[in-house]
């Protein structure tokens, strides 16, 4: 089918149009591209999941055009999304650790940036280096270090950024998404206890 005849508003699914207007809001305001996963309505009112990249360049001529790239998904599964509302429980308890105790006391930088990076996937968010080093909360050249730690194991990769060269995103490999899942799924099941 060619997209390029449907507005937004007409092919998102209602219940995606306010991440995804969010989304294009701060494109458009503060020029961060961004990659979202949501659905599509077709023609026949059934669902097509895709993931979007999307970024803005230069028209040549004073003006800005927004750039996105679809390409189809796989449903989530609900299990994915249990996973996901786990690994946001965990970030968030370790949010408020590190508030009431400091990072310096708990630290477990690679965990943080690994579930850190699986809810952000699940999400459809790119994470950029930077994004990552903050997530491990301690100093950027101890988070650079087990950045480094985790590629070599090769839980993650770090990528340039097809859209803006100055960017690097670190993304999970297939093992680092494996082993995060592996690992929510044992604190699942003991959460089940």
């Amino acid at each position: 089918m060619d997209l390029r005849k449907f507005g937004i508003l007409e092919l998102t699914h209602k219940e995606d149009l306010a991440p995804n207007t969010a989304h294009i809001n701060n494109l458009r305001d503060h020029g961060e591209p961004f990659v979202i996963v949501k659905r599509y309505v077709r023609a026949d009112d059934s669902i097509c999941w895709v993931r979007n990249h999307v970024s803005r360049i230069s028209n040549g001529v004073g003006g800005m055009v927004y750039l996105a790239t679809v390409e189809a998904v796989d449903a989530p599964l609900d299990g994915d999304r249990a996973l996901l509302d786990l690994a946001t429980r965990v970030l968030k308890w370790r949010d408020v650790r590190c508030g009431r105790f400091g990072a310096e006391i708990f630290s477990e930088p690679a965990s943080d940036m690994l579930v850190d990076l699986f809810v952000s996937e699940q999400k459809g968010r790119e994470v950029c280096v930077s994004s990552a080093c903050l997530a491990s909360h301690v100093p950027p050249t101890t988070a650079l270090r087990h950045l480094s730690l985790l590629e070599e194991k090769g839980l993650i990769a770090r990528v340039p950024d097809p859209f803006d060269r100055r960017r690097t995103v670190v993304e999970l490999t297939g093992q680092g998404r494996a082993t995060v899942t592996a690992m929510l799924q044992t604190f699942q099941r003991s959460e089940g206890r």
